[in-house]
């Protein structure tokens, strides 16, 4: 299971300064194949430590749902280490 990108990465608004809410498309591969799925993403700063990240699943995917939710949330954390999230 691979993330290939998380396309139209947007933020939505929060009233919690350290909860970020995103929306997008995510496309995935899988054995030559490949999926798109749209995805709701709450990251939760703690006071320490990396962000609690979570992934809800919002279209049905071809694959076992939390070898995905895995592959998705490892994502995130990577753009949000690098600082490229919205």
């Amino acid at each position: 299971m691979k993330v290939v990108e998380l396309r139209d990465l947007s933020r939505r608004e929060s009233t919690i300064h350290y909860i970020k809410e995103l929306t997008a498309v995510a496309v995935l591969e899988w054995n030559q194949r490949r999926s798109e799925s749209d995805i709701a993403i709450t990251l939760e700063h703690k006071p320490v430590g990396p962000p609690d990240v979570t992934v809800h699943l919002l279209d049905a995917v071809e694959w076992p749902a939390l070898p995905v939710i895995h592959a998705i949330r490892d994502y995130v954390t990577e753009l949000e280490r690098a600082g490229r999230l919205p």
